[in-house]
């Protein structure tokens, strides 16, 4: 990968006893366009469905022409806090930090973790279409569904203590629960950092439908097929 790709950073971590654990790869042209993006990280993980399982986790980002970027790439046995924070390491140690960087993933803890210890001064977004669909799952109204969108997305907050004042009224538990995520984290108006209009994780999945076949392989006929794929 490394010789076919000059510039490409790529790692893999074996246990005690000489087995594959984890795989980490960032491409030369994805690190070098990295300071050409918009300062948001999109992260997420899909499952492998190979002999060995796993996940496939990906980072990218929007490059200035609004097109999704990949950034980086990494394999793990499941998302816990020790995969987590082996790729974030490695996309920290590659990319660097930058200027009002904001990450961006669903409500994962491990995800929240890594961020918290790695990037202490970076603000972590939630992506506000799980959080959707979480509330829909819980408390579904058409009513309450449309007020969280009209929170999550206003650009004032005085419209912002409207919307959800109007969910306390027609149901306080499904206020409470979107109150368990500050509104630093998902609501536009209270964003201390631009989020150029990314308040999901979609471009990420999108990478993740680029990539399906990838899951039904084996580990290392995955990342090959991902190289493949990204070069043509």
């Amino acid at each position: 990968m490394k010789l076919r790709n000059p510039g490409t950073v790529a790692n893999i971590k074996w246990t005690a006893d000489n087995k594959f654990k984890y795989a980490f790869f960032a491409y030369g042209a994805s690190i070098e366009g990295w300071k050409h993006c918009r300062p948001v990280v999109m992260v997420d993980a899909t499952f492998l469905k190979s002999k060995y399982r796993g996940v496939l986790m990906i980072a990218v980002a929007k490059d200035g022409n609004n097109s999704i970027f990949p950034l980086a790439f990494g394999i793990a046995d499941s998302e816990n806090n020790e995969s987590y924070r082996w790729f974030f390491r490695h996309v920290k140690k590659v990319f660097g930090t930058r200027k009002d960087l904001l990450i961006l993933s669903d409500r994962h803890s491990s995800i929240a973790t890594a961020i918290k210890e790695l990037y202490p001064n970076t603000q972590h977004g939630i992506c506000i279409y799980h959080m959707e669909k979480n509330l829909q799952k819980y408390f579904p109204s058409e009513a309450i569904l449309s007020l969280f969108y009209n929170a999550a997305t206003t650009y004032k907050q005085a419209e912002f203590r409207t919307y959800m004042s109007q969910i306390q009224q027609i149901d306080p538990k499904a206020a409470e629960y979107i109150e368990e995520e500050p509104p630093e984290r998902w609501a536009r108006s209270f964003h201390t950092n631009r989020r150029y209009n990314m308040l999901t994780t979609n471009n990420v999945e999108t990478m993740n439908y680029v990539l399906r076949k990838a899951r039904e392989l084996p580990i290392m006929a995955c990342i090959d097929y991902i190289q493949n794929k990204l070069q043509n």
